[in-house]
């Protein structure tokens, strides 16, 4: 028996299962219910796993269903966070990460609003001559994504810019308020003599 042939009667079981594998996952995530259905093998999870995802869609319906928490998971955690949550590392399920990128990363906006949010953690990546990761760090290395890489390297360089001119704005600061204080020092010295000679 071949392994396409073993997996589609493995699915024609699952099948008796539907509701409840799919209520279970979305109630628990794949972690959970691996843990509820007590499965120790690997191959046998995958298999399973598989079925959710691509036949009975979970993971899109639960974004649907989900979309303002998972908005604010992604915001505060990140794509990667929300890659590994959802168990899709696997470049198998590539097509199913881009639909959550597309729908809440990118139309929804919170990848822009994760790293304005973060932007002080790539600051110091660019900072550091570590700039080259951060495509990779932020899920977005195709070349479907190369307007919205422009758009968050602008984001990004804004973040820099600021940071430096906040830094040299306060020394500047720091200067001036010192060339006052100085200069009102010998002012009022002056002062002081002037009134001690009267």
């Amino acid at each position: 028996m071949n392994s396409r042939h073993k997996r589609n009667k493995f699915y024609s079981i699952l099948k008796k299962y539907d509701d409840k594998l799919v209520h279970n996952y979305l109630e628990y995530g794949p972690d959970g219910l691996r843990e509820k259905l007590n499965v120790k093998s690997n191959e046998l999870w995958k298999v399973i796993f598989d079925y959710l995802v691509f036949e009975k869609e979970v993971v899109k319906h639960c974004v649907r269903n989900n979309t303002a928490y998972i908005h604010n998971l992604f915001v505060e955690h990140g794509p990667t966070a929300i890659k590994e949550a959802f168990g899709l590392e696997d470049k198998r399920y590539e097509d199913i990460w881009e639909y959550i990128m597309d729908y809440i990363g990118i139309s929804r906006g919170a990848l822009y609003e994760y790293v304005t949010e973060h932007a002080g953690v790539y600051r110091g990546k660019i900072y550091h001559g570590k700039s080259s990761t951060i495509r990779e760090d932020i899920c977005i290395q195709k070349n479907k994504y190369e307007r919205v890489w422009g758009e968050i390297l602008n984001i990004l360089l804004n973040a820099v810019s600021t940071r430096t001119f906040t830094y040299s704005a306060f020394e500047h600061g720091i200067s001036l308020f010192s060339k006052l204080y100085n200069q009102g020092r010998i002012q009022r010295s002056l002062r002081l003599s002037q009134f001690k000679k009267i």
